[in-house]
């Protein structure tokens, strides 16, 4: 049933929803199968994903609040081994502890109520929401941050500090959103008697050059496509089984539940099986939830070479879970609640608590005794009394509290957020940083003046007065376009001030946010907006990115090795090339199977792409980024169509400190990569060179012209994998735009800002044709 909530929410966004079989709703009854769609046009008919999202959340909240008071383990242990707390003498203060399972579950008021017993003089407040990083509270608990790469990047650079973390507990048995355990579910009939965690490596994850230890990359982990399991004979099964396929089953690869999954099993890799068959929840044509789990189980249990990655509470008749090992020689452990408790099944998912400490520094003293105070007897047992996530192992809440006396670490000074640029880029900087770090903000690179006439002259609207607020960092201002338009806009309305102050467009801080596209897939920005507001942002094109310029929203450059006679390749050719086969991608932030393809698509061999002579039989070997960094959802929208499954045989080659200790150029190295193997193929910004590639002509589709990245094609946008500059507003729906920011964006899109833009030298005016489309955007009321 679709909560009452969700149902007044779309209500209110104009969208009928009725809560049962039969409603009136065209949520979820779209036909769902591959369309051969670019993500534009899926976009454009099916919407941006917001009223879905409502739905999903709805749902996803329901079921949760029904879950948060029930006890649903119920045998209480002895937990002697377990040592009890000892309060230190003299505390006082308030300790801030956030955690929304914390919060909400039957916790809380147990810890509170005994830790101020033990220590009187301190409050104990523990809250939903609130991270160690903003100082809001003194631990955070939760999905361990170090996991999610751009969040522990932005830790690091802010703080200079490793992040201290401990794990608490363990997550549940079988209690969907307690951090169920991954259970390896294959058909009832598979005679397969257990796995290894290298096996499972083999099965699930691709070949790989390295993996993320926390922010760091180690190339250490890598491993070659040779110990790659693909077949159940390789697992020494005979007979029938011997040579058919293994056939994964499971999620999204966005999603935060993988993350844990590539830590234990493919140690920090994130390349996946390509194989893979992606899960998503979705909306049903009733207008329930479609839940990703439970759907993806009972598909494999009607397959009997299939295996997926799911939680026990998803078991159904027709399967059955394997016992796994942490290496070959075993044991091998089946998964239980006691397997659990004690850690012997190796795919449980910890539960973290994560501090801020100073370098050199030990923890705080009311820090140090709340921590301590969870992970003794007197802690433990709230936690087994609320009957969801588990309580630790003796010897593992001994190795925590014996972490306690650690001091703060500081992060290398060289290495410190060397890789964030890359993972997050800021809203209102591009797509990925200058790699070079010798383009200069202020000077203008392309001195051609394009024929703009048949963009209009701005027409001011009279009366405007009051304010538009800006964020004041980012390419925007430190170009000196921004200010350049605002001098000239405010020569038109002098009454309107502007002030620029950094802030977040979601947070109500700001008016207008230029800069990149907003990542938009599952837990990006749009989704964050969405979430919070139940509205999308309003977003429109002001720029197309430069050329060659690095940094500043370059075009997307295809290069091959020098002597490759390859003439060109369309756009769907490149999707063959660099992805996998996809059950679909995502599409704003909506899971659409509209976009996904088959693995008749895959390109592997030049031969298949018509290629003669030395390559025709070779290997397509692909070079790309690590596929964390943000560049890659870029191309995955631009080329994949929002899908995020990548050639298993993909190398990424990341941002590096030299033996000198200085940054390398990954741009560079990829094209370096392809010089070496000239049946190899990378993509880049079409600044880099090396005397051993060429770029490639790019064609939209098969009926399109191959072209070449130019100053010209790219800014007439002929060029299918230009990039654009965006700007983004909050307008209630059926609502105007706010009128200052309204004016400001039309005159931004007009002749006079156009050629504004085009005289900061890097980012390209827009055509008339795309600006009058932006035009229009601003006066919907939709």
């Amino acid at each position: 049933m679709t909560s009452r909530r969700v149902v007044a929410a779309l209500a209110g966004l104009g969208i009928a929803l009725t809560s049962g079989a039969g409603d009136a709703s065209t949520l979820g009854r779209e036909d769902k199968r591959p369309t051969g769609e670019t993500y534009e046009q899926i976009l454009e008919r099916l919407g941006d994903g917001n009223a879905e999202n409502l739905v999903i959340r709805g749902e996803h909240d329901s079921r949760t609040d029904a879950r948060k008071h029930r006890r649903f383990y119920t045998d209480l242990k002895p937990l002697d081994d377990l040592p009890p707390y000892v309060p230190a003498p003299g505390l006082s203060g308030t300790i801030r502890v956030s955690g929304l399972y914390l919060h909400d579950g039957l916790i809380r008021e147990p810890w509170i109520a005994a830790f101020e017993r033990f220590h009187p003089g301190v409050e104990v407040v523990i809250t939903p929401k609130g991270t160690v990083a903003s100082g809001e509270v003194d631990i955070e608990t939760g999905p361990r941050i170090s996991d999610r790469l751009r969040a522990a990047s932005e830790y690091e650079q802010a703080t200079g500090e490793r992040l201290f973390e401990i794990d608490w507990a363990s997550g549940s048995y079988d209690v969907p959103g307690w951090s169920p355990a991954f259970v390896i579910f294959v058909h009832q009939d598979n005679p397969i008697a257990h796995l290894s965690l290298d096996q499972l490596d083999g099965i699930f994850a691709g070949s790989r050059t390295g993996g993320w230890k926390g922010t760091r990359w180690d190339p250490g982990v890598a491993r070659g496509a040779e110990k790659n399991i693909r077949t159940w004979g390789q697992l020494g099964l005979t007979g029938e089984w011997a040579d058919q396929p293994i056939r994964i089953y499971g999620r999204p690869l966005k999603y935060n539940i993988q993350l844990g999954f590539e830590r234990k099993v493919f140690q920090g890799g994130d390349v996946w099986n390509e194989n893979t068959r992606e899960y998503s929840h979705e909306v049903n044509p009733d207008g329930t939830r479609y839940t990703s789990s439970v759907e993806m189980v009972r598909d494999m249990a009607a397959d009997r070479y299939g295996i997926s990655f799911s939680d026990m509470g998803s078991n159904k008749p027709g399967i059955r879970a394997v016992p796994i090992g942490r290496d070959a020689k075993g044991p091998f452990v089946p998964v239980s609640l006691e397997s659990l408790r004690d850690r012997s099944y190796p795919l449980f998912i910890e539960q973290w608590a994560q501090v801020r400490v100073a370098p050199g520094q030990p923890l705080k003293p009311l820090v140090r005794a709340f921590l301590a105070f969870m992970l003794s007897r007197e802690g433990q047992d709230a936690i087994q009394r609320d009957g969801k996530w588990i309580p630790l192992p003796a010897a593992r809440a001994k190795e925590m509290l014996a972490k306690l006396d650690q001091r703060g670490e500081a992060v290398d000074p060289k290495a410190l957020g060397l890789h964030l640029s890359m993972l997050a880029p800021k809203k209102w900087d591009g797509e990925s940083p200058d790699e070079t770090g010798r383009v200069e903000a202020r000077r203008a690179y392309y001195t051609k003046r394009f024929d703009l006439d048949a963009l209009p002259a701005y027409e001011p609207p009279s009366g405007l007065r009051g304010r538009v607020r800006m964020p004041a960092s980012g390419q925007w201002t430190e170009s000196g376009i921004g200010t350049a338009l605002i001098e000239a806009f405010r020569r038109h309305h002098p009454d309107v001030r502007f002030e620029l102050a950094d802030g977040d467009l979601i947070r109500g801080e700001v008016d207008l946010s230029v800069g990149r596209k907003w990542s938009s897939y599952f837990a990006g920005e749009v989704f964050d907006f969405q979430q919070k507001h139940e509205r999308s942002p309003r977003e429109f094109q002001i720029a197309t990115g430069a050329f060659d310029v690095s940094g500043w929203n370059p075009a997307i450059a295809i290069f091959v090795g020098r002597d490759n006679p390859i003439r060109g390749l369309t756009v769907r050719q490149l999707d063959g090339i660099f992805g996998g086969p996809r059950r679909g991608g995502w599409v704003s932030t909506t899971w659409r199977r509209q976009a996904g393809r088959g693995a008749d698509e895959n390109l592997r061999h030049w031969r298949q792409l018509g290629v003669e002579g030395a390559c025709a039989d070779r290997p397509i070997t692909v070079y790309v980024p690590p596929l964390k960094y943000h560049q890659m959802s870029v191309f995955e929208r631009k080329v994949m169509v929002g899908g995020n499954m990548w050639n298993d045989a993909v190398r990424e080659i990341p941002l590096a400190l030299d033996d000198k200790g200085r940054r390398t150029v990954p741009g560079a190295d990829r094209l370096a990569a392809v010089a070496r193997d000239r049946c190899a193929i990378t993509f880049a910004s079409p600044n880099f060179a090396h005397p051993g590639t060429r770029m490639v002509p790019v064609a939209r589709d098969a009926s399109s012209p191959f072209v070449l990245p130019t100053l010209d094609s790219v800014r007439e946008r002929r060029y299918p994998l230009h990039l654009e500059v965006y700007a983004y507003a909050d307008r209630k729906p059926g609502e105007p735009l706010e009128a200052n920011a309204k004016a400001f964006l039309r005159f931004v899109l007009s002749r006079d800002g156009q050629r504004l833009i085009e005289q900061g030298g890097k980012w390209l005016p827009l055509t008339a044709d795309v600006a009058a489309a932006q035009r229009a955007r601003l006066d919907a009321k939709d």
